[in-house]
């Protein structure tokens, strides 16, 4: 059975949802003279139709019409109860009927709308709920629907502006309230959603989709604690859904709240076991806490649920290298790099573990690719300097130093292993300042000939 008001899933970084309702019967004052019988059988169905009898609606609004089969609004509360059970293609013939009839009628083109949108038909559906607001321009649930409609269309502004059109008819639709602080989250706005979905949520404070949102915005907007607890509300309410254990997981791992960042990815990953991103989640938020055996086992699973998982891939490696397991630690880098080679920290992973497995010629050649990738970035200077120097390479090795010196004056060991280079040199009266600098920085850091 499908709702009578339904909504849809547009997907940012956590699924935003938009509902909107069928919109109110707005007849012309030229509709056909019902025999009463007829009116009481279309009441009756009514009646039925608003406690979900839709079986018992859908037999009373037919016999209703065998009486008056010219009855504009049975055909459309037919086609009412039979959209509300998915039977849409059904339920959009009787709307046309009922138009046919009576053409001016707003509401039988927004319900024809809602049952197109249904169906997929959105550019139809869209056009439907247009020619509504032909009849009826400040028609809010058209307008609402019209939105819906053009965001499936990936027509943004233009849904935006049928949103703040609904509202500015009808202030209190909170359908249209939501639908646009959704659709405002989705554009990255979400100080500008917050009032929206406050107003929203004041309205409808059982609707998931419109606490959802709301929670998204708040942390969209930096408001974290705020945005923990209406995340916990909501999987209070519907505990069954693994999305708000994931969204609560990864505002406690923003906090840095680890043990509770777990909980609530495992308690995710209960409900749905086969989410690669909430394991890799939670492989993080395991190697924050240094549980790193079970970090690699998060992402092992990730990976056999998605082998070519970059971030799986570059997490497990860095939990490699963690435990000191250079080996794989730098397969696990070069994979990343060939799944992502437009992100050099993997070949600065990949570096480091070869420096820490002394294979130094293969650190040379990573940050030979690495230097242009990250010119400024000094630490990588650092590292390149000490692969070239431990290879006898000690003039490209001061060379490098002195790259990463002049990138970070403040940079004692970079000072320091500049001064050692310089000693293979035989340059004994250069190397003397950067020791002198060195130990300045970082008063550990004697000079060999102090030691």
């Amino acid at each position: 059975m499908r709702r009578f008001i339904g909504w849809f899933t547009f997907l940012v970084a956590a699924g935003s949802a938009f509902c909107f309702p069928g919109p109110q019967l707005l007849w012309a004052d030229n509709q056909p003279e019902i025999p009463h019988e007829a009116v009481k059988l279309n009441q009756r169905g009514v009646d039925q139709l608003h406690k979900k009898e839709y079986d018992q609606a859908i037999a009373s609004f037919r016999e209703s019409l065998r009486i008056q089969p010219e009855n504009p609004e049975a055909l459309d509360n037919l086609g009412k109860a039979l959209e509300a059970t998915g039977k849409d293609a059904e339920a959009v013939a009787d709307f046309d009927k009922a138009i046919k009839i009576a053409p001016q009628n707003a509401a039988a083109y927004a319900d024809k709308g809602l049952a197109l949108f249904h169906e997929g038909k959105y550019e139809d559906a869209a056009a439907s709920y247009r020619q509504a607001l032909e009849h009826h321009k400040d028609f809010s649930e058209a307008q609402n629907g019209l939105g819906a409609s053009l965001l499936h269309l990936g027509k943004n502004d233009e849904a935006i502006a049928a949103f703040r059109g609904a509202i500015a008819s009808n202030p209190k639709n909170a359908d249209a309230l939501g639908n646009l602080g959704s659709a405002l989250v989705a554009e990255n706005k979400p100080e500008e959603a917050l009032p929206f979905l406050r107003k929203a949520h004041a309205m409808r404070p059982d609707s998931p989709e419109i606490l959802e949102n709301y929670a998204l915005a708040l942390d969209g907007a930096g408001q974290t604690h705020e945005a923990i607890a209406a995340f916990h509300k909501l999987s209070i309410k519907h505990p069954d859904q693994p999305g708000p254990w994931e969204h609560l997981g990864h505002l406690y791992s923003k906090s840095k709240r680890y043990d509770q960042a777990v909980s609530a990815f495992q308690k995710s990953l209960a409900l749905k076991p086969d989410q690669p991103e909430v394991l890799v989640a939670l492989g993080q938020a395991q190697s924050e806490q240094g549980k790193t055996p079970e970090a690699i086992s998060s992402f092992k699973k990730a990976l056999a649920l998605k082998p070519d998982d970059f971030y799986a891939t570059y997490n497990l490696a860095d939990a490699y290298f963690a435990q000191k397991d250079y080996a794989k630690a730098a397969a696990g880098y070069e994979k990343a790099y060939a799944q992502k080679p437009d992100y050099p920290e993997s070949l600065a992973g990949l570096g480091a573990s070869q420096l820490a497995a002394n294979n130094f010629n293969g650190a040379i050649a990573t940050y030979q690719k690495l230097v242009p990738l990250k010119p400024d970035d000094a630490n990588v200077r650092f590292n390149f300097g000490t692969a070239l120097f431990n290879a006898g390479k000690y003039q490209e090795a001061a060379a490098s130093y002195r790259e990463a010196v002049r990138l970070n004056p403040g940079f004692a060991h970079a000072h320091y292993n500049l001064g050692m280079a310089l000693l293979r040199l035989n340059d004994a009266k250069s190397a003397q300042p950067e020791f002198a600098e060195a130990q300045r920085l970082d008063p550990s850091l004697k000079p060999p000939a102090a030691k």
